[in-house]
């Protein structure tokens, strides 16, 4: 029977701290787009855990077994929900983030040809300006050699921007991907303490079913040691 009040208590006390566990979940939820770490958001409801060290003197009945436990067994489904549900915007996002960076990419890779393309006009340009005996001082102020050096630092301070936009949106999947397994792994965990809970739910229930079928023989056995003694007198 000490077994069995002593998941009794378990599940009274999982009914009291389910709620705030449910809120660290949901804090734990918004790692992925916040700068907060994780212990930080642990810090923030450590007080919160403080209120709940204590467990209420429970009533030794089959629903409040029952019930204290199905509280904590549904927050649990309901936080596992939530994180699936979390992934699966993580993921939109990082498919999202990808055919971003891919248009990038192919921006850069067509700006460079065209950098190439102008580069090679220029040459041509200086060689035949120098063939007509043109100086280098008229060369740098023909109307031509100025349009293709103004277009070369035009395509440069894009691809320059670009490509910062490039490694900003890799290190946001990076990011992304590792919040999603972060989470998966939460789930991977939730899930092995659910099948902890709901185990320890039937032993509570098997405990106090046996205790209360030990208590009616005890009784019936107190009946007939009664009756045999009527008897004797």
């Amino acid at each position: 029977m000490a077994n069995g009040f002593t998941r009794l208590y378990k599940a009274i006390w999982y009914t009291q701290v389910g709620r705030v566990l449910e809120q660290t979940d949901r804090h734990i939820e918004n790692v992925a787009v916040s700068d907060q770490t994780e212990d930080d958001i642990l810090a923030d409801i450590h007080s919160d855990f403080q209120l709940y060290e204590k467990p209420v003197e429970p009533k030794e009945t089959l629903g409040v077994i029952r019930g204290a436990y199905e509280d904590i067994l549904q927050d649990k489904r309901d936080n596992i929900q939530r994180y699936k549900q979390v992934i699966g915007q993580l993921i939109a996002l990082v498919e999202q983030k990808k055919n971003s960076l891919s248009k990038l990419t192919d921006d850069i890779d067509n700006l460079e040809e065209m950098k190439e393309g102008t580069i090679s006009k220029q040459k041509n340009l200086v060689a035949e300006l120098h063939k007509s005996g043109t100086t280098e001082e008229d060369i740098e102020r023909h109307p031509r050699y100025v349009l293709y050096v103004t277009s070369l630092n035009d395509f440069q301070s894009t691809i320059e921007e670009k490509n910062a936009r490039v490694e900003k949106l890799q290190q946001d999947i990076e990011r992304a991907q590792r919040d999603i397994e972060e989470h998966k792994n939460r789930i991977t965990f939730l899930h092995r303490d659910l099948h902890k809970i709901e185990t320890e739910q039937s032993e509570a229930i098997a405990d106090f079913m046996a205790a209360r079928e030990q208590d009616e023989i005890n009784n019936m056995l107190s009946e007939i040691r009664d009756d045999s003694n009527t008897k004797d007198e």
